[in-house]
């Protein structure tokens, strides 16, 4: 009798053990499982500040870079520049766009969107980079020295779309042979730089390089100057023989160019 009863109390025991083992462990599955999940979620996308439209020009930088070691006037005063026009309604006689390439379509008489004047120049880059190339003719006459030349001025707009200012380059090319654009004139180099090389030989520059602090609003005309001692990288020639706006469909869908000109300094 008391080896039975001694048995069952053993046994009761063992099932009170059990069964405390196993609600603990129920216990702890309960538990919150950890996690840093939240730390990597995506942000929400900041909604980017866009201007209202104007058709005011927004200049890219003020028209005048620092003083000259000597004199009172600044080194680049706008009003002692003379002006060279390339295109105002109409290319400028000795000037031509026949050297522009990838582009979906391109027209000197644009009449919706206009920032003086009648006409404008409206381009459709094609899906490839697209290059409006206004280049010197041969039989021109026209003799641009680099060291006279201070900036390349002109209007830009996106029309009904903005252009980021990371969209577009700008570059200002040039010979040390001929004062006329020649696709075979190789008289440039650039030190450490092969001549068959398939980077840019002159700088391509963008907008935000030259000034333009945000995008193009729609609607809007952007005043861009291209001051060419501001230029970095750039190799030393003697004739500015012309220039070239870059982008593709897929930065800028359309734009439209206005009221193009050089300006030039004063011969001593």
């Amino acid at each position: 009798m008391h080896v039975r009863l001694a048995i069952l109390l053993c046994l009761i025991i063992a099932l009170t053990g059990c069964g405390r083992s196993l609600s603990v462990d129920t216990a702890s599955e309960w538990l919150p499982t950890p996690t840093i999940a939240p730390f990597f979620q995506d942000r929400p996308t900041a909604t980017p500040f866009v201007p209202p439209p104007t058709r005011t020009p927004l200049p890219t930088r003020p028209p005048v870079t620092p003083a000259a070691e000597t004199g009172n006037e600044p080194a680049n005063d706008i009003r002692s520049l003379q002006v060279l026009p390339v295109y105002r309604d109409a290319l400028s006689t000795g000037w031509s766009i026949t050297n522009s390439a990838l582009l979906g379509s391109l027209t000197l008489t644009q009449t919706n969107v206009v920032a003086l004047g009648q006409y404008a120049i409206a381009v459709t880059p094609s899906e490839s980079t697209g290059i409006l190339f206004f280049t010197v003719t041969p039989d021109s006459g026209i003799e641009l020295r680099r060291d006279q030349v201070a900036a390349l001025r002109l209007r830009l707009s996106g029309g009904d779309t903005p252009i980021a200012n990371d969209g577009m380059t700008i570059s200002v090319v040039g010979s040390n042979r001929v004062p006329y654009w020649d696709p075979n004139d190789n008289s440039v180099s650039l030190e450490g730089r092969l001549t068959n090389s398939s980077e840019p030989l002159f700088p391509e520059t963008r907008l935000y390089f030259l000034g333009l602090n945000r995008a193009i609003a729609p609607g809007e005309w952007a005043e861009i100057y291209v001051w060419l001692d501001d230029l970095i990288y750039e190799p030393e020639y003697t004739y500015v023989t012309g220039f070239y706006l870059k982008t593709s469909s897929d930065l800028v869908t359309k734009y439209y160019v206005d009221q193009v000109e050089w300006l030039i300094r004063d011969q001593p």
